[in-house]
C-alpha cells in the first residue's frame, strides 16, 4: 500500500514536471530560415551630428556580439533592420557648488524608432518602435567633446535594446 501510494506520488510529480517543461527550448526561436540580416545606415533625424554612424556601428557590433543573427549584405539577407535616430537629448544632471550656472554632470538620451522588415515579402516582422539608450557623465573642458565621448556609451545602450528587443520578438 505504501509502495503503490509512493510510486503514484512520483509519477504525478515526474508528470507536473514534465508539463512545465513541454513549452521551454533551447537556443532562440528565431527560425534559421531568418538568421542573416542587413543594418543599412540608421537615419539621422536627432540635429546631432554622427548619431547616425554612432547607433549603427553600436547595432552592427551588439548583433554580432549576441549571436542569434548573421550580419551580412542586403542582397543576402532575409532580415533588414531599418532605423531613424530621432533624439539626442542632453539634460544637465549636477552644477557646481561654486557657480551653479555651471553643470559638471549630463545626461545624454539618444532614441531611434527600429523596424525589422522581411526581404522577400516587405512584410514588417517587428515593429520595435521608440527605442532609447542613456548614459550619465561628467563635462570635461568643453561641452562638445564631452558629448562626442559619451554618445558611443549611449548608443551602446541603445544598441543593447534594439537587438534585446529584435531577438525577443520571435
Amino acid at each position: 500500500m505504501k509502495r503503490s501510494f509512493t510510486w503514484m506520488l512520483l509519477s504525478l510529480t515526474t508528470a507536473l514536471l514534465l508539463a512545465g517543461c513541454a513549452n521551454y527550448h533551447l537556443g532562440t526561436a528565431v527560425p534559421a530560415n531568418m538568421r542573416t540580416i542587413a543594418v543599412p545606415m540608421f537615419e539621422n533625424a536627432s540635429g546631432q551630428p554622427e548619431a547616425d554612424v554612432a547607433v549603427t556601428q553600436a547595432v552592427l557590433s551588439e548583433l554580432r556580439r549576441e549571436g542569434t543573427f548573421t550580419v551580412t549584405t542586403r542582397d543576402n539577407a532575409a532580415l533588414e533592420m531599418v532605423g531613424r535616430v530621432t533624439k539626442c537629448h542632453l539634460d544637465p544632471m549636477r552644477y557646481d557648488r561654486n557657480q551653479p550656472y555651471l553643470a559638471v554632470e549630463y545626461k545624454m538620451e539618444l532614441t531611434a524608432h527600429v523596424q525589422v522588415i522581411e526581404r522577400a515579402t516587405g512584410k514588417v516582422v517587428a515593429n520595435l518602435g521608440n527605442l532609447t539608450g542613456e548614459t550619465i557623465f561628467r563635462t570635461q573642458s568643453d561641452l562638445s567633446s564631452t558629448k562626442r565621448d559619451a554618445m558611443p556609451m549611449a548608443a551602446y545602450k541603445l544598441a543593447l535594446q534594439v537587438v534585446s528587443n529584435t531577438v525577443g520578438s520571435w
